[in-house]
C-alpha cells in the first residue's frame, strides 16, 4: 500500500507541475504572438496552442484545488452543524460531485469522438479532439481523488491522505 502512496504522491506532484507549466506556456505564447504581431508577423497557430495548454492546465489544476480542498466553498453554516450530519453533508456532496465527473467522462469522451476530424485553424494537422479529451481524462483524475476523499470520510482522519500531496 505504501507503493501505492509513493506512486500517487509522485502523481499529484507530476500533476502540478503540467498545470503550472502548462499556464506560463499560455502566457509565453500569448505575450509572443501579440509581440509578433505588433511587429507585422501574425503567428496563426499560437492561439490554437495557448487554447490547448489553457484547457489541460485548467481542468489538471481543477484537480490539484479538489485534493488539497481549495475550491470555492461557503461553510458558514456547515461549520456550526453536528459533526455526525457535516459528514453525511459532506458524503452527499462528495457523491453529487462523483455525478456530475462521471458525465463529465461520458459526455467528454462522447464529445472527443465526435471532434475527431475537426482540426485547428492554425495546425490543420492536429485534431481538436486533444483539447476535448482534457474534460474526461481530468474528470477520471478528479473521480480518483473524490473517491480517496470518501475512503478517508470514513476513516474520520483528521489529516487527509489526497491534501498531502
Amino acid at each position: 500500500m505504501d507503493k501505492i502512496k509513493k506512486i500517487y504522491k509522485k502523481f499529484c506532484n507530476l500533476e502540478l507541475i503540467v498545470a503550472s507549466t502548462f499556464l506560463a506556456a499560455t502566457v509565453a505564447i500569448i505575450t509572443f504572438a501579440a509581440i509578433a504581431r505588433t511587429f507585422g508577423f501574425p503567428q496563426n497557430w499560437s492561439l490554437d496552442i495557448a487554447l490547448w495548454l489553457f484547457t489541460w492546465s485548467v481542468f489538471i489544476g481543477a484537480d490539484t484545488a479538489l485534493r488539497a480542498n481549495k475550491m470555492v466553498n461557503v461553510d458558514l453554516l456547515f461549520k456550526i452543524l453536528p459533526k455526525k450530519v457535516q459528514k453525511v453533508l459532506q458524503l452527499i456532496i462528495y457523491l453529487i460531485i462523483l455525478v456530475f465527473l462521471g458525465m463529465f467522462v461520458i459526455y467528454g469522451f462522447k464529445l472527443s469522438y465526435t471532434t475527431r476530424f475537426r482540426s485547428f485553424q492554425g495546425i490543420p494537422q492536429m485534431s481538436y479532439t486533444w483539447v476535448t479529451l482534457s474534460i474526461p481524462v481530468c474528470s477520471v483524475f478528479m473521480i480518483i481523488t473524490t473517491v480517496i476523499k470518501i475512503v478517508e470520510l470514513f476513516k474520520k482522519k483528521s489529516n487527509s491522505e489526497v491534501e498531502k500531496c
